[in-house]
């Protein structure tokens, strides 16, 4: 059943066009579990501030930010090895957040609730700056991509609430990346999570994914509000919500609907940070300057690359590397199971010279375990530990190895984890 309120009166989605998201609609639906993604803060956020504070007039506590809740892919030519593709996106005139606030069509909300986040936001100027700052890399492509679906440009500020633009975040309900995707609503909306990539992390593919879900929750309500509420506790619950609101003859608006707590401050945490945005001198900040113009290149590669020894070569910075790329759980680039490494624009050329550079040291290698073989032996033979070749393949330490499997054997060394 489609609920239809009212509508926005600027921007609407276009429809969805992957046929695995549509033929998954159906089944989505029937799970609401999958669109419950609203859990507790992470402890990658925890230090920033207290994690409750009494806000509002009934003295609820309440969480300022973090709160987790739940591509249009490139058509690139490859030439050799890699390709260098710059997301070359039109230029205006002024800072992202300029063009950010043009894109601003979600109805205004104008209640108490917003007001005492906005003091919270005023009590709390150091973590707003420091979320600010961490959001450089990522929220130029987030509201370009927002503004090439025709979507509202507040979608671009929800990780600031999800994740605190953190995309290392995670929730105790396992909710990870900027968008906090828990794992089955991910495999849901097609985000590789194995032992080489989790695409929940991932900028491009989460992004993509959060965006057809809240498309999708567009779709269904008609409502950016109700597609929001949504997106924080669950469509099904939302649902449930309208209904008991109607029957009892009530208007579904956010002050009609029985929300838990954390739902109900959803809304009223993003105007307030839509109002920042807008007016930073009425909070007494001054908005990070960042260029309209993207941060990041794409680099297809149809081969592995260790990322350290590619910094190294181009006398970049390993972490400025790492944060572009926080999705693969390694730093090493396997280009099976991801093929596109994101680096800065400013030190693209860099990068692309040490890939024409790098070499491995050796070709990836495989071995078929016979009768006998312990994994201690194979990782001996070949000079690896035991634990990389467990990661490399999948093996718990409770799995197994049996005569005739196919073993991949990593060709570094070491692989460390790709901490953050």
């Amino acid at each position: 059943m489609h609920f239809r309120f009212a509508l926005c009166p600027a921007r609407q989605p276009s429809p969805l066009k992957p046929d695995s998201f549509k033929n998954g609609i159906k089944q989505f639906a029937k799970v609401a579990i999958l669109a419950g993604i609203a859990v507790g803060p992470g402890p990658t956020w925890a230090n920033a501030q207290q994690a409750d504070i009494a806000l509002n007039a009934e003295n609820e506590e309440v969480q300022l930010f973090g709160l987790v809740a739940p591509n249009p892919g490139l058509e690139l030519k490859m030439s050799g090895p890699y390709d260098l593709i710059t997301l070359d996106f039109a230029e205006e005139a002024g800072d992202v957040w300029a063009d950010i606030r043009k894109g601003f069509s979600v109805p205004d909300l104008e209640t108490q609730a917003v007001r005492v986040r906005e003091r919270a936001l005023l009590k709390n100027k150091r973590m707003v700056n420091n979320m600010l700052q961490r959001s450089e890399p990522y929220i130029y492509f987030i509201a370009q991509e927002c503004a090439k679906r025709g979507m509202p440009s507040e979608l671009a500020l929800l990780p600031f609430i999800e994740s605190q633009f953190n995309p290392h975040a995670r929730s105790p309900s396992a909710a990870e990346g900027l968008w906090q995707f828990i794992p089955s609503t991910g495999r849901q909306f097609d985000l590789k999570q194995n032992k080489w990539v989790d695409e929940r992390r991932d900028l491009v593919a989460s992004t993509r994914a959060a965006l057809d879900y809240l498309t999708y929750l567009y779709d269904m309500h008609g409502d950016w509000h109700l597609a929001l509420l949504s997106y924080n506790w669950g469509e099904g619950s939302v649902l449930r919500a309208v209904k008991k609101a109607q029957e009892a003859g009530l208007e579904p608006t956010l002050d009609n609907l029985e929300l838990p707590l954390e739902t109900k401050h959803y809304l009223p945490k993003l105007q307030a940070l839509k109002n920042l945005i807008q007016s930073p001198e009425r909070f007494g900040l001054t908005l990070p300057k960042f260029p309209n113009k993207p941060y990041f290149a794409e680099i297809k590669r149809s081969a592995d690359v260790d990322l350290r020894e590619i910094a190294r070569l181009a006398g970049v910075e390993l972490e400025l590397i790492r944060k572009l790329n926080p999705g693969l759980n390694q730093p090493v680039l396997y280009a099976a199971h991801s093929n596109t490494l994101l680096v800065p624009v400013e030190y693209s050329a860099k990068i692309q010279a040490s890939l024409k550079q790098y070499k491995p040291s050796n070709p990836q290698r495989s071995y078929t375990v016979k009768k006998g073989d312990t994994l201690g032996e194979i990782a001996q033979r070949f000079d690896v530990s035991v634990k990389a070749i467990q990661r490399l393949n999948g093996l718990g330490k409770k799995k197994l190895i049996k005569p005739g499997m196919n073993l991949s054997i990593p060709n570094t060394p070491k692989l460390d984890s790709w901490e953050s």
